[in-house]
């Protein structure tokens, strides 16, 4: 990138910079010498990812999307805000109205106040106002991004694959550990289940295993993040993306099995018994699913890349790829990739 451009781009903040995509996110711009005020919760955790950005000469800011005072701080000096913070799962003190739509709304108000010139907004594929509960939250929060003021290019990705977390490590445990994995949710230890696993091969599938989805590689999400950051003439627009692959959920277990060298049996649920299920996991502390994923998860999930593949220049990676990337690969603490 030239010194013209890094200097056009200026510092760009990024809430949610101690998660998943956020981490990659902020190791590539620092990469690319970007400023970067890397925005996370008060009393976040020490993990790998925050190890990661500590390491990266970021500049830390302490904000929660609810407290518009201390964003306007975080935000102070910043030219452009990537907005990423975001819940699949409500608990208590955080409902997907508080934190995915009010967030986006108190994020694109301190934005405005603090004369960020632009907001790129990560939404989710399928968002929408007649969607399940968690899309039409999304939707929502996309609302208050576009009618803030504050120029902005929304992106709308489907599931993410990457090193260091997102779907590839759920995906992984739901394999590795077939009908165990909620045992492993309430916090049974991994080794044992893994055992009796061995010894029993399959892996319980909701349904038909028939519903569809994109799997997105995080480098081709990273890919239009740092493209809408720079380029004024994406601003004002919404852009879909999925990987290349509109893959069966039976696919993607196949897959990753593949990726993991492990076999095991499908076994299909009769809907009658998989809602039931669903229902009775609302009473555990971390079900595997919730009635809300359970709804989203039998909706295809797809969209047509055309547009975004075109006004970004996409090479979209292949699942079998990126899952194999992802699942090889561990997040070291200096937030790179390692066999």
């Amino acid at each position: 990138m030239s010194a013209g451009m890094e200097a056009r781009l200026g510092r760009v903040a990024v809430t949610g910079a101690a998660g998943f995509i956020g981490s990659h996110l902020v190791r590539m711009l620092r990469g690319e010498g970007i400023d970067v005020r890397a925005v996370v919760r008060p009393g976040t955790k020490k993990n790998l990812h925050m190890a990661a950005i500590q390491g990266l000469g970021c500049t830390l800011a302490y904000a929660d999307v609810g407290d518009v005072g201390a964003l306007e701080r975080a935000f102070d000096g910043c030219a452009a805000v990537v907005h990423l913070v975001a819940i699949i799962r409500e608990r208590v003190g955080a409902t997907f109205d508080l934190v995915n739509r009010r967030g986006a709304a108190e994020v694109a108000a301190a934005a405005r106040v603090s004369g960020v010139k632009r907001i790129v907004h990560l939404s989710a594929l399928g968002a929408g106002p007649e969607a399940p509960r968690y899309l039409q939250s999304k939707w929502a929060g996309e609302e208050a991004i576009r009618h803030s003021g504050v120029p902005s290019v929304i992106v709308r990705p489907s599931f993410v694959i990457g090193p260091g977390g997102g779907a590839a490590a759920q995906f992984a445990a739901v394999v590795r550990l077939g009908p165990w994995y909620p045992l492993y949710l309430l916090g049974a230890p991994e080794r044992p289940l893994a055992v009796l696993a061995i010894l029993t091969p399959i892996v319980p599938v909701l349904g038909s295993g028939k519903y569809r989805s994109m799997p997105l590689d995080v480098r081709d999400l990273l890919a239009v993040i740092g493209q809408a950051l720079r380029r004024d003439d994406v601003l004002g627009e919404v852009y879909e993306l999925g990987g290349p692959d509109a893959l069966a959920y039976d696919r993607v277990l196949d897959e990753v099995m593949a990726a993991l060298g492990v076999r095991r049996w499908k076994v299909h649920m009769p809907m009658s018994l998989a809602r039931a299920l669903v229902r009775e996991f609302r009473y555990l502390p971390n079900p595997p699913i919730t009635q809300d994923e359970f709804e989203a998860l039998l909706v295809d999930n797809v969209c047509d890349n055309t547009k975004t593949v075109r006004v970004f220049g996409l090479n979209l990676r292949p699942f079998r790829d990126t899952v194999r990337y992802a699942l090889q690969n561990a997040v070291t603490a200096d937030g790179s990739g390692r066999s």
